[in-house]
């Protein structure tokens, strides 16, 4: 359907907007090399005292989510020959395409560039992969990941943060009832539906976590990463620029100070200046408060069904079958969200005092938007086609090493909205169609991928005309 003549005009005002945003970037930063970073670096005490508001900082993080940043500016390290492989053998920036451990690679010049198929911030091709904890030279020797798009993030960590506070509250009850009776508490652990087992507090004030099923036993659901690892956009951002770009936070460089952060996967320079590259101040509170806030402003991903009647009638009975297949009990079909408010703190304990930055997921920032499950908006259903929750997928789809604790065939159910833009599919982009995906599945999705394979061929065509009308709304763009 053609959209009515005011939205294309509208979206061609915005592309035109965009591409001469990007044109004067690209020139200002031609005449002056580093001078776009300047203008494109908001401090957190200026993001604190209110001086640039959420249109500013999508603005701004969006220029940082394409920027390509040079070693002058923190990229990489300088630390070849100091820790053996890990480092890599290179004068700065040091770049190479496997990783070394948890140093990271460095292995890009930017966000961007792993993050456009389908268009902006979108997935990544096959040869966009990552290849992350190896020997820093044979990617044999690595655990691959292939990167997903980063539309819908904001209404995700909303979630993450309600079911979080769901479970620690019945975890807290618990604990409170068996304190007062004497006597052990065993008490079931679901949010939003979604069962993560059960914990048993005990009168001394302990907890047995070993029936805890799907999350960590701190209960705190941790939405982002292939295996469910980082519970914030921040986290992840942060993480990113360390690992992809070799640029090291100040929140990094305190924890590191301070000795809570293991030094080895930053290198072996001094706190304030861990990879040795002679810059301190790479990436600060106010740069990673800027890119949080563009991303947690992002789109949500969109269900486009087919106009045509037979691809139409396809996919209302792919819609039936991916329930009775058995694919909704984990990928389930929306979560509801209640506070759309998402609250985005800098994480350095030197701004622990500062105010939050607020973005309501549901109306800041870029079009479409979650849509609310009645007129008042008091709450909104987010259609993101997963449960939040960690599963087995089998020794099949199993990674080389576990990460961060979480076992090698422990997987976060993939959100499954945008799935049309973002083929290759799984972790390590194996799968180059819907049907190998499925066809992939084993542990606890077996029952559900026999279910599929037992389908007609027309059956399982329809299930998946209904998975790939899971996309983004289309917008104008001026290359």
């Amino acid at each position: 359907m053609v959209p009515p003549d005011g939205v294309i005009l509208e979206q061609l005002s915005e592309a035109l907007e965009l591409k001469l945003r990007d044109d004067f970037d690209r020139a200002l930063d031609a005449v002056d090399p580093g001078e776009l970073l300047e203008h494109a670096t908001l401090t957190q005490t200026a993001v604190d005292r209110g001086v640039f508001g959420l249109d500013a900082l999508f603005v701004v993080g969006d220029e940082l989510f394409d920027y390509e940043f040079r070693p002058e500016q923190g990229l990489g390290n300088a630390l070849a020959g100091r820790l053996g492989t890990e480092a890599g053998p290179r004068h700065a920036p040091n770049l190479r395409r496997v990783h070394g451990g948890e140093l990271g690679g460095p292995d890009s010049h930017n966000c961007s560039t792993c993050h456009s198929k389908g268009g902006l911030d979108g997935a990544g091709h096959n040869t966009q992969n990552a290849f992350l904890r190896g020997d820093g030279d044979s990617t044999r020797s690595a655990d691959i990941r292939n990167p997903p798009h980063v539309l819908g993030l904001g209404p995700v960590e909303a979630l993450a943060r309600e079911m979080t506070l769901e479970l620690q509250s019945i975890r807290d009850r618990a604990l409170k009832t068996a304190a007062e009776s004497g006597k052990p508490v065993e008490a079931v652990l679901a949010a939003k539906g979604v069962s993560f087992g059960s914990i048993t507090a005990l009168p001394g004030g302990a907890l047995d976590t070993k029936k805890v099923e799907g999350v960590d036993p701190d209960l705190v659901v941790k939405p982002f990463g292939w295996k469910g690892h980082q519970a914030t956009i921040r986290g992840m951002v942060e993480e990113s620029f360390r690992i992809h770009l070799g640029i090291v936070s100040t929140a990094d460089q305190s924890r590191l100070r301070d000795g809570k952060l293991d030094a080895k996967d930053l290198g072996d320079g001094p706190w304030y200046d861990p990879d040795r590259d002679g810059v301190a101040l790479e990436v600060d509170e106010g740069m990673l408060t800027t890119l949080t806030a563009y991303l947690a402003q992002l789109e949500a991903p969109i269900v486009k069904p087919p106009q045509t009647p037979d691809l139409a009638d396809a996919f209302a009975r792919g819609r039936a079958l991916f329930d009775r297949a058995g694919c909704a009990s984990c990928h389930r079909p929306f979560l509801g969200l209640e506070n759309v408010v998402l609250e985005l703190r800098p994480t350095d304990p030197e701004y622990a005092d500062r105010p939050p930055i607020r973005v309501n997921v549901a109306e800041d920032g870029e079009q479409p938007k979650i849509e609310p499950q009645n007129g008042r908006r008091t709450a909104y259903n987010v259609h993101l086609l997963s449960d939040l929750k960690r599963h087995d997928m089998g020794p099949g789809l199993a990674t080389p090493k576990p990460q961060r604790g979480i076992p090698p065939a422990v997987f976060l159910t993939r959100p499954l909205w945008g799935l049309a833009f973002a083929a290759p599919y799984l972790h390590d982009g194996r799968a180059p169609t819907v049907d190998d995906a499925i066809r992939l599945h084993g542990g606890e999705a077996a029952q559900a991928r026999d279910a599929y394979t037992a389908l007609a061929t027309e059956d399982r065509a329809a299930l998946q005309v209904f998975l790939l009308s899971q996309t983004r709304q289309p917008k104008v763009q001026i290359p």
